[in-house]
């Protein structure tokens, strides 16, 4: 395994976490106890949420890795998957507690999928990230949340990203959806917790 690099705290959490230290700050200026005990609980709280523990990533080349913290909630196959064919996938319903960055599930190029999609397709609008590998295994990973809460991406098209990279923050994500090649072996079943980077819920299969 190896392990990725990590900032402990995600950078999107940083200016709350600066705005907590500046009111314990005030608070231990003023000695108001209520507001340094506020301001205390709510740096730890902050600090829970946006935490981004390093991860030991699996040294298994074809491994399709869990993007995010939480529990299987379902294992499907479909004849007409988020890419308009074949595939298996995988829902997650996210801990919103766990780590708070999301981590690519597969080493490849990220691609567009709103160019998958014609203008009407009910996909347009939805966060996903669609990595292809270099054996051209195509993996998505659609992530839905409430308006104005949706995930954020630091990463743009035509970048690479490693497997177990981060590529964005999860936010108040609920549910998110792997979709992998059909022939692929699913590692995981209803109710098993994964976590980000580190656990495998499929391997690409290649004779």
């Amino acid at each position: 395994m190896r392990k990725t690099s990590s900032r402990l705290i995600s950078r999107e959490g940083w200016l709350f976490m600066i705005g907590a230290i500046l009111l314990l700050i005030v608070a231990v200026r003023t000695h108001h106890i209520a507001l340094g005990l506020f301001a205390i609980a709510l740096l730890i709280v902050l600090i829970f949420f946006f935490r981004d523990p390093p991860r030991e990533i699996p040294s298994v080349p074809l491994a399709v890795l869990s993007p995010v913290d939480g529990r299987v909630i379902g294992v499907e196959f479909t004849d007409k998957g988020v890419l308009e064919r074949e595939s298996a996938h995988v829902t997650i319903r996210v801990d919103n507690f766990g780590a708070y960055t999301a981590r690519s599930p597969v080493e490849g190029k990220v691609l567009n999928l709103q160019d998958n999609f014609s203008a009407g397709s009910r996909l347009l609008g939805v966060n996903g990230l669609w990595v292809r590998t270099d054996e051209k295994d195509d993996v998505v990973v659609m992530m839905k949340a409430p308006r104005g809460l949706r995930p954020k991406s630091f990463i743009g098209y035509g970048e690479r990203l490693g497997q177990g990279q981060p590529f964005g923050f999860i936010r108040l994500t609920r549910r998110v959806e792997v979709y992998f090649p059909l022939n692929s072996r699913v590692e995981v079943s209803v109710g098993d917790y994964v976590r980000a980077g580190n656990d495998i819920l499929a391997t690409l299969v290649h004779d």
